[in-house]
């Protein structure tokens, strides 16, 4: 694999660019919800479920190729993230961010057998 400067990915490297296109991703989905109030609701039920796929999406393919105790360190730094006061602007925020964690989750348990240790902090997450 390689980063967007066309040189190979070293492990050490800090920015792996699977947690960046998700850094991206989350970035997107959270200035997004700020205009779905704007939209008329045909239009603003495509956007919704274009972004509760794309972030599950993004946040696999990122525990897949970073591994998903960087995937979910990301999640986490955008938890509760919202500038916005408007409670279904919030709620959707937090529906994206479970659905992400349950993706890590979902990828770390295919990656390996047995327990998963993202599962378990997605299912921390839910609960809290």
């Amino acid at each position: 694999m390689q980063d967007q400067e066309n040189r190979p990915y070293r492990p050490d490297d800090s920015d792996h660019p699977a947690i960046v296109r998700l850094q991206a991703e989350l970035d997107a989905a959270r200035d997004g919800i700020g205009v779905l109030g704007e939209l008329e609701t045909d239009r603003r039920e495509r956007v919704v479920a274009e972004l509760l796929s794309a972030v599950p999406d993004v946040a696999s393919r990122a525990a897949y190729e970073a591994g998903s105790d960087r995937a979910v360190a990301t999640i986490r730094r955008f938890e509760g993230s919202r500038a916005d006061d408007h409670e279904s602007a919030t709620a959707l925020w937090d529906r994206l961010v479970l659905t992400a964690f349950e993706a890590v989750a979902a990828a770390d348990e295919s990656a390996a057998p047995g327990p998963a240790g993202a599962y378990d902090r997605a299912e921390q997450h839910a609960t809290a």
